[in-house]
């Protein structure tokens, strides 16, 4: 290796820094709270059908008149209020720029469950028209919204995906060679699906911005991250027009009670409402593995002081020496 490219190697070695990929250890602990409401608009239907279910239910609109089986406008309000914890567990590629002070964090993929099933209480509001069953006979009063409490559901899928590269902050922490503390904000999306008897399933994709603080350590045999993770979620917006499929529902009859009208709802969902929270306490491992990073010389996992030293000292001619990065001998 030639005296006249050391000023490039030397910039090489300086600016190069640690990146790896780090895996959640089982000691890590996730809270996730808050509350989910979706207006959906579409109508109810009797579950008649002439050939297929002819002792089925009939709606007719208003209290007296009308025949057959027929459509009722329908709004329904779905909030979902969930609070639980879980131990999550996935991948994340940090990298330290040490000369620039960077932490730079890619393809975040975490299972937020793992294999937990966190509760989820579903109420559903109904706004109707006045209308009517028959089979069984009822009345159903309209103009002012019903809560039906439908019990506890539960959240079966949660995972939460990085969208796009993140660059924070690296800091040297003072007395603790190879050692800083990062704070980065990772843009990602939280997709997740909920559970319930009445509704069946609802997925959710929520974009959020979590925001990573830690300490980054650089060891010879494993670098580790100990790490928290919060987001906060306050939105409310208008949600694609995407229909869902028919959901039949025994619905309570109100006048007499006592009673359950077969009917089939269909659904767009129109607007949504959401205050989330989640909080993690989070460690994570990267193991040496074989292969060395560019610049790690002598193989010890680290890019560092040691291999500067081992550069400056194989200045000269070589053949095949791990000091040569170009390999130009």
């Amino acid at each position: 290796m030639y005296l006249v490219s050391a000023p490039i190697v030397l910039g090489t070695i300086l600016s190069i820094g640690s990146a790896a990929s780090y895996d959640l250890t089982n000691d890590c602990a996730l809270t996730l709270s808050g509350s989910v409401g979706t207006v959906l608009d579409g109508t109810l239907i009797g579950d008649w059908d002439a050939e297929t279910n002819p002792e089925g239910t009939q709606t007719r609109p208003g209290v007296w008149g009308g025949s057959g089986n027929n459509p009722i406008p329908l709004s329904m309000t779905v909030t979902l209020e969930l609070a639980g914890s879980s131990v999550p567990v996935g991948p994340l590629d940090l990298e330290i720029d040490a000369a620039l002070n960077l932490a730079t964090i890619t393809n975040l993929s975490w299972n937020v469950l793992s294999e937990t099933v966190m509760p989820a209480n579903v109420t559903v509001t109904v706004l109707y028209d006045t209308f009517r069953s028959i089979t069984p006979t009822s009345l159903y009063p309209g103009g002012a919204p019903i809560d039906l409490p439908l019990g506890e559901g539960s959240v079966t899928s949660c995972l939460l995906t990085q969208s796009v590269q993140a660059i924070g902050t690296a800091t040297p922490i003072d007395d603790e060679p190879d050692s800083h503390t990062i704070m980065v904000a990772v843009g990602a999306m939280l997709d997740m699906i909920i559970q319930s008897d009445a509704m069946g399933e609802l997925p959710l994709q929520i974009p959020i911005v979590l925001l990573i603080e830690g300490v980054h350590h650089a060891g010879t045999l494993e670098d580790t991250l100990s790490m928290t993770a919060t987001a906060m979620v306050d939105e409310a917006g208008d949600l694609p027009g995407e229909p869902l499929p028919s959901i039949p529902w025994e619905l309570p009859t109100v006048l007499p009670p006592g009673d359950f009208a077969g009917v089939l709802i269909d659904l767009t969902p129109s607007t949504a409402a959401i205050t989330l929270s989640l909080d993690a306490d989070l460690n994570a491992i990267s193991e040496h593995g074989q292969q060395n990073e560019p610049g790690d010389v002598n193989g010890d996992g680290l890019v560092n002081t040691d291999d500067l030293l081992a550069v400056l000292a194989a200045f000269g001619p070589c053949d095949g020496c791990p000091e040569d990065f170009n390999g130009d001998g």
